[in-house]
């Protein structure tokens, strides 16, 4: 008797290929590409970051530095007007000099903006800003200070804000020689008790007004 084979026996026994139209399986790298894109993508990210903070970094220095440099210009010249308005005019002052006469001086450089009368009473009497009697609130003189191009000229406020009044002689005449007591077994000597004046000077650019500086000094006579 002849055999026929099993036909279930058989289909186990072989190798079962899968369809060439059924879908792939998926599996843990198969998303490559979008990892590689994500990573680019940080990459380029993390890349402009750096390159916007670097520009930041540079132009804010050039800003600080630009802003240093105009400072130093108004720095100095209030160190410049300072000196000028105590050697100048507080002391030519004491002298009996008055703002009127010291601005026809200086013409173009200096402007009188108190009045006579009360200079002199700042220049020898005792007080300060805001007490009874003294004068009020505002500048003495405006200096001008031209400078060459490209530097702006700048203005300058002056003022005394403050006066101790001391012993100091204020007379501009000069005792040497005759008129002069020979001092003495006899002779007291006083304590000296200099004058002290407060300043103020306040420089301003002429062009841009954020340029600006401020000093406060003592000018001891």
């Amino acid at each position: 008797m002849r055999r026929t084979p099993l036909h279930g026996a058989h289909a186990r026994g072989k190798e079962q290929k899968p369809h060439p139209m059924a879908p792939a399986t998926p599996t843990i790298l198969g998303n490559e590409r979008g990892l590689a894109l994500v990573m680019a993508l940080v990459l380029g990210l993390v890349g402009m970051l750096m390159i916007t903070a670097i520009l930041y970094m540079v132009g804010t220095g050039t800003w600080i530095g630009g802003s240093k440099k105009r400072y130093q210009t108004a720095l100095s010249a209030s160190h410049g007007a300072m000196t000028f308005f105590a050697r100048e005019v507080i002391q030519r002052g004491l002298g009996g000099t008055s703002l009127t006469a010291l601005e026809a001086a200086y013409p173009g450089m200096l402007s009188r903006n108190a009045s006579d009368v009360n200079f002199a009473k700042k220049l020898s009497e005792t007080g300060t800003l805001g007490v009874s009697g003294y004068p009020g609130d505002n500048p003495d003189a405006t200096l001008t200070f031209t400078f060459t191009a490209p530097t702006p000229n700048m203005t300058i406020n002056t003022a005394i804000v403050g006066t101790s009044r001391g012993n100091s002689g204020t007379s501009s005449n000069v005792l040497v020689g005759g008129g002069v007591v020979n001092n003495s077994s006899g002779t007291v000597t006083p304590q000296h008790i200099p004058y002290l004046y407060q300043t103020e000077v306040q420089t301003q650019s002429g062009i841009f007004a954020r340029e600006r500086a401020r000093l406060s000094g003592i000018y001891v006579y």
